[in-house]
């Protein structure tokens, strides 16, 4: 099964948040499944969804 990855601007829209506070969690690590592709930054879908289903940030 090939991955599945969210850029920042689809993960905001999901989160209902800005681009900047999405990229700033991923930073500091409150946002799981960040990967870096030369200079963007994706997300792997499955693992946001697991940490969304566990309760995001409050997991």
């Amino acid at each position: 099964m090939e991955k599945e990855f969210l850029t920042v601007r689809s993960l905001s829209k999901l989160l209902d948040m800005s681009e900047q506070t999405t990229y700033k969690l991923a930073r500091e690590g409150v946002i799981p499944g960040r990967i870096k592709v030369g200079k963007s930054v994706r997300f792997n879908k499955a693992v946001v969804m697991d940490w969304l289903q566990k309760g995001g940030a409050n997991s």
